[in-house]
């Protein structure tokens, strides 16, 4: 078995530190969430995130979803966008530049929804809870 050498060892540790920190700040309660073109750099061991990132959320008929929103933003800019995935031109919600706030879209036709998450150099943090009702 082939031993690490010192830099090797290093350079791994600090991989696994970055994936493990990739997800601090946000929670996600989705039917499936992906991080397609998100890059994330560290300053001053805060993350700034540059990039793109999906997720996705079902609504079934008879039923409505509340995605509920919270953005603490620092600096750099943040774009959320929330629309059906077999119309993303159709927007059910579409915030450019976000400060910190707490809000709510109600999703009330059935079928999957998409939300692009956009960043542009952003410190800070955003969380998602979906509820079903």
């Amino acid at each position: 078995m082939k031993h690490l050498g010192a830099a090797s060892a290093g350079l791994l540790f600090v991989l696994m530190l970055t994936a493990a920190l990739a997800g601090c700040g946000k929670s996600v309660s989705a039917a499936g969430a992906e991080a397609p073109d998100m890059h994330i750099d560290f300053e001053n061991g805060q993350p700034i995130r540059t990039g793109t990132e999906q997720q996705f959320y079902r609504v079934e008929p008879g039923q409505s979803g509340e995605l509920q929103i919270s953005v603490h933003t620092e600096s750099g800019s943040l774009q959320i966008t929330v629309a059906p995935t077999d119309a993303p031109d159709r927007f059910c919600y579409r915030g450019m530049d976000l400060p910190t706030s707490d809000f709510s879209v109600i999703l009330s036709e059935p079928g999957e929804y998409q939300v692009w998450i956009e960043a542009d150099h952003f410190m800070g943090n955003y969380a998602f809870q979906w509820t079903v009702s």
